[in-house]
């Protein structure tokens, strides 16, 4: 009896080593990456389409990915230094990256319009703003830019940051630019700046349908800037956010790669419209800080106030274009200094 055991025992111990072997040997058999290229993405809905890929984590043609998630400060600073591969950025950062010979072209817009004008008013529109204090956030990129092209469109007058204690005229609207969003948000939450009760505030989404609940409904409303862009651009959607690589990649020949990865990327942003709660939640487990719960992201998806279509440079160069000339005329600065030439767009 105790032979036979121990001879099963053996055998057991044999079977275990040789299946260890044996799957040993089969990974060795999987080339190892030749190359990584970094990917570096901002928090927040940028972060939310891209999720999938970046769990997913593939190797493509023998070239790993290194994914980075920055803020908007940090992603500027990567991408002037030429850090990045691939990236996720405003869109006007994607047309000055290019103007200013840091080499990075366009690959699609991964995030259309998702900022909205929250309020305290039950029933809030464009003339509501005239002789109120905005606090917006990102005044040289996207949400400020956007925020005043649309002020313009409409033909009122604005002005920026004369304090707190400043009062409008009535056909004006004072703008108070904030760092950044999670400052807006904090608030929002308070309800006041200084003494200056807060009736308008520019967010993104999905904290725009986060604040609802923060704030018990206080600022519920909301003024949706992508229905005011539509109203006055022919139904066309403005762009908020681009994919851009650097074009080192395109001169070493990895073009199969460039179109495999952005495959990938719309993909992963398809399966983000399809799953926002899992893909909120996914998103959190890879280091997320500034994404709400899923079931708060999935209200923002599911009610189209966070479309996640990624569309490629060539379909979207028509509506890129004329963002891009809008912002030209509004501060060349914005974009570099040019309206970006054909080149910028990766047409495949």
């Amino acid at each position: 009896m105790k032979r036979n055991l121990f001879s099963k025992i053996i055998a057991l111990t044999l079977a275990l080593v040789v299946a260890t072997l044996f799957f040993a040997c089969k990974r060795n058999k999987e080339p190892a990456p030749e190359k990584i290229y970094t990917v570096a993405i901002p928090d927040g809905a940028p972060l939310l389409s891209l999720a999938k890929m970046q769990s997913d984590d593939p190797v493509i043609n023998r070239i790993d990915l290194n994914y980075q998630i920055l803020s908007s400060d940090q992603l500027v600073a990567a991408l002037s230094n030429q850090e990045p591969d691939f990236a996720i950025a405003p869109i006007n950062v994607c047309a000055m990256m290019y103007n200013n010979g840091s080499g990075y072209r366009f690959a699609g817009v991964s995030i259309w319009g998702i900022l909205h004008i929250v309020s305290s008013e039950s029933e809030p529109n464009i003339d509501s703003l005239k002789g109120e204090t905005i606090i917006a956030f990102a005044k040289a990129n996207t949400p400020g830019i956007t925020l005043r092209a649309i002020l313009d469109q409409y033909e009122i007058k604005y002005v920026e940051d004369q304090g707190s204690d400043y009062i409008p005229a009535s056909d004006e609207v004072h703008i108070i630019y904030l760092k950044d969003a999670v400052l807006v948000k904090d608030a929002l939450v308070a309800g006041k700046i200084n003494d200056l009760e807060i009736k308008f505030a520019l967010l993104a989404e999905p904290v725009v349908t986060q604040i609802a609940t923060a704030t018990q409904n206080k600022y519920s409303a909301k003024i949706n800037l992508q229905d005011l862009w539509q109203l006055k651009n022919n139904d066309e959607k403005y762009p908020q956010a681009g994919l851009i690589f650097h074009e080192r990649i395109f001169q070493l020949q990895e073009i199969v790669f460039i179109d495999q990865f952005i495959a990938l990327a719309k993909l992963s942003a398809t399966w983000a419209k399809e799953n926002p709660s899992e893909a909120a939640e996914l998103a959190k487990t890879l280091g997320s800080t500034g994404l709400p719960s899923g079931a708060v992201v999935a209200n923002a998806v599911n009610a189209g106030r966070l479309p996640l279509d990624f569309v490629g440079a060539k379909e979207s160069k028509l509506a890129v274009d004329k963002y891009l000339k809008l912002i030209y005329e509004m501060s060349p600065t914005l974009i570099g200094g040019k309206v970006p030439g054909v080149p910028f767009y990766y047409d495949k």
